[in-house]
């Protein structure tokens, strides 16, 4: 793979029988999981795609300290219910916009306390302080 191409690149630019034969020589579990995601990403509007990849791009920019706490983070998002995480998803791009100090206001609430749960707000922190508003 050339130096700055990715997976989701590479599948991109391939026939789909290539794509069928890359999925093919990937271990089962592996293969599910990147066919999913590859077919999720295709359902994706243009400019879901967009702002996707501005997304990957500035993980890729963070130094390897700071993917590994992003890829932690992800992964306990992901194990939330998948209501749960609609509400932060949600909570997120509200967060993001407000100022720091209405953001802070914001998390300190006791609304917002009983919102959440610990690991919810401790997930919000996260990714807060990895993705930048807009």
């Amino acid at each position: 793979m050339r130096p700055g191409l990715t997976v989701l690149d590479r599948l991109e630019r391939m026939s789909p029988e290539e794509r069928r034969r890359f999925f093919e020589s990937l271990p089962p579990e592996r293969r599910q999981r990147l066919q999913e995601r590859f077919e999720q990403y295709e359902r994706l509007s243009p400019e879901e795609r967009a702002r996707l990849r501005r997304g990957l791009g500035r993980f890729r920019q963070l130094p390897p300290d700071q993917q590994d706490a992003a890829r932690r983070l992800f992964s306990e998002f992901r194990l939330l219910p998948p209501d749960r995480r609609v509400m932060l998803r949600q909570e997120l791009r509200r967060l993001r916009w407000l100022e720091p100090a209405e953001r802070a206001t914001r998390m300190d609430s006791p609304a917002f306390v009983g919102l959440y749960s610990a690991e919810e707000r401790r997930i919000l922190r996260g990714l807060l302080d990895l993705t930048p508003g807009p």
